[in-house]
């Protein structure tokens, strides 16, 4: 019995993950779009195009070029080619394969815009009520401190962008042309003091030898 409890837990904790309903909401919305989407493809787009190109009923799929034709005897219709034993090149499938996949990317597309489009201007709204709270609340907190309540809010606002300003841009660091110039310039100052000790030491001695 406590075997079987143990396993139902386990069981109700990985159906009840989060990436676990993702994927089965995600396996729903897509079989319905694919239902959509063949829709669109097969009663709307493809009988426009079979119009236009001339496939008539049998569609764009039926598009082909025979290279090495077979045929066989069907009686009274005569000659019939076989297309299961004949060399055909089926352009028409492969035509019909990458306007099916354009046109699901153009509703994916479609649908991933718009929820973009939903989350953003939620962020926006959620951001906006979340400052305007907080501009009420320091504007109260003013009012008790003593400010008039025609400048509170605009000292509350003021206090807010101040807060919020982005932080000063670090310092460029020096690059590695510039490390060497000044590591040469410092050797150049040391060469020149010790010349000129050098120098005075050597007056030094010279005057006291004199």
């Amino acid at each position: 019995m406590k075997a079987i409890k143990k396993l139902w837990a386990e069981f109700k904790k990985f159906i009840t993950r989060g990436n676990v309903l993702d994927l089965a909401v995600g396996v729903v919305i897509g079989a319905a779009f694919t239902a959509i989407v063949t829709s669109l493809t097969n009663d709307i787009i493809m009988p426009l195009i079979n119009w236009a190109v001339g496939g008539g009923e049998k569609g764009l799929d039926s598009l082909c070029t025979v290279l090495k034709a077979v045929y066989i005897d069907d009686g009274a219709d005569g000659k019939v080619l076989d297309l299961e034993n004949s060399l055909v090149i089926n352009w028409g499938t492969f035509i019909q394969a990458i306007l099916d996949f354009i046109l699901i990317a153009l509703v994916i597309f479609a649908i991933v815009k718009i929820i973009n489009t939903i989350r953003e201007k939620g962020s926006e709204l959620n951001a906006q009520a979340k400052r305007e709270k907080e501009l009420k609340k320091r504007t109260k907190a003013l009012i008790k401190q003593g400010v008039p309540k025609e400048s509170a809010r605009a000292e509350a606002e003021a206090q807010l962008k101040a807060e919020q300003a982005p932080a000063p841009a670090a310092p460029a660091k020096p690059t590695v042309e510039e490390l060497l110039t000044d590591i040469r310039n410092l050797l150049a100052a040391n060469n020149a003091s010790v010349k000129n000790q050098a120098d005075a030491a050597e007056d030094a001695a010279e005057k006291k030898a004199d």
